[in-house]
């Protein structure tokens, strides 16, 4: 009995580049500066906002150490730090654009292929770029099969490694808790439909990965007691507003959840306003260490102090307000997408997204099956049809999620009851 292929998916490969080594410098620099601004970033919230002791004083007292190596090699090298954050910049961007160049060229795609040997063997093969050749990876009976995954994970490429976007990863989960990554789209409801087509082979469920809800999709399921805890803290701004034909549910500001979104804000724009303001600090506290060790050495009698608020202060040359500048229309950009209200209408025939005033999709009501939330790097809400699946994110907390989650699942039964019904029980659409 000849092999029959039953799927074939591809997964992303990218290389290195040829000048990865040479800059490899430069992107150690940058892994420890930001590793020190996530350093800095979990001071403030851990311990500063909420009260908590830091995990780890060690790995604490090791970063600082070394964040004043740098700050005196910064005051070494204070009369060319412009020119090397500009070059710096630049091999940044250049490095990412030719990394998500490289991420949508076939040439960089891995092939998956899933072949049937018989009805008790499976196997799984890939094909890497410029080869003709078939390896196999993997193999296993289809009765070994527990559940078909689908899990959103970061897409990262370039010397750098820098953020690229994120792919919705289609896994076949064993019994055993072995699993093998088969395929990835950076759309999600192809990633719905080509899982679906592999459960129905293997008879088997699909689980979003890090998902909450109340239907078979979900990883976990999310208790009523819990959902009622979250509408008593009414705080968290989601509301709900019914009409006789229609229900609206939207996202709104709350001053408890300015700390969120300051935090958000700070982890997706902060390191580079971080980079600026830092670098005419280290200088300066560069310049102090300088003038301590020269005290030390016996060349210097006099240390030379002032206020470290001055130090964060940077000098008003033109090319450091140009820097700052679009450093800050970043900042701005990603808060106002941060802070962008989100609408749901639902009516009998429709359910529509919109952010603001601009509709970004829509779905049929009679063709919504599950609705879910994604508990991950970002908070978000997936609406699955049959056909179609409608992706809400950029929630600030999970709370806001959830409550969302909960006035959108009461909306959809309420609204789905009133829908005329054909002979097989299913659902029909009025127009």
């Amino acid at each position: 009995m000849p092999n029959r292929l039953i799927f074939q998916g591809t997964t992303t490969y990218l290389s290195e580049h040829w000048y990865a080594k040479i800059i490899s410098p430069l992107v150690e620099v940058k892994k420890l500066l930001q590793a020190i601004y996530q350093f800095l970033l979990h001071l403030i919230w851990s311990e500063f906002i909420y009260g908590k002791q830091l995990e780890n004083e060690i790995e604490s007292l090791v970063a600082f150490l070394v964040f004043y190596l740098l700050s005196l090699l910064g005051y070494y090298l204070r009369d060319y730090i412009q020119i090397i954050l500009i070059i710096f910049f630049l091999i940044w961007y250049l490095d990412c654009w030719f990394a998500k160049y490289q991420y949508f060229q076939k040439n960089y795609k891995i092939d998956i292929f899933i072949y049937e040997i018989d009805l008790s063997k499976i196997i799984c093969c890939l094909s890497l770029p410029h080869t003709q050749t078939q390896s196999i990876f993997a193999s296993f009976s289809p009765q070994e099969v527990s559940y078909i995954a689908i899990e959103k994970s970061p897409l990262l490429g370039g010397a750098f490694q820098e953020f690229l976007d994120e792919v919705w990863q289609i896994e076949v989960y064993l019994f055993n808790g072995k699993h093998f990554v088969i395929d990835e789209n950076l759309i999600v409801n192809e990633s719905l439909l080509t899982a679906k087509k592999l459960a129905n082979y293997f008879k088997v469920d699909i689980i979003f990965t890090h998902s909450k809800g109340n239907n078979s999709y979900v990883e976990q399921e999310l208790k009523s007691r819990n959902f009622a805890n979250i509408i008593n803290q009414n705080s968290v701004g989601v509301k709900c507003q019914k009409k006789s034909k229609k229900i609206h549910i939207y996202t709104q500001w709350r001053w408890s959840n300015t700390w969120n979104f300051l935090k958000m804000l700070f982890e997706k724009a902060g390191f580079l306003l971080f980079i600026i303001i830092m670098s005419g600090f280290m200088i300066k506290l560069g310049g102090l260490l300088d003038n301590i060790i020269s005290v030390i050495r016996g060349k210097d009698d006099i240390i030379y102090l002032s206020s470290p608020l001055v130090w964060l202060i940077p000098n008003w040359h033109w090319r450091n307000i140009l820097e700052l500048v679009l450093v800050l229309g970043i900042f701005i950009y990603q808060g106002w997408q941060l802070s962008r209200v989100k609408h749901i209408y639902i009516t009998q025939h429709y359910l529509k997204f919109f952010v603001d005033n601009r509709m970004i999709d829509k779905i049929k009501t009679s063709e919504i099956e599950a609705s879910l939330v994604i508990i991950n790097n970002n908070y978000e809400i997936l609406i699955i049809g049959k056909n179609k699946v409608v992706n809400i994110t950029n929630f600030q907390q999970e709370k806001l999620a959830q409550l969302f989650l909960l006035y959108l699942n009461e909306a959809i039964d309420e609204l789905q009851q009133k829908l005329p019904k054909s002979l097989d029980g299913k659902l029909q659409d009025e127009r």
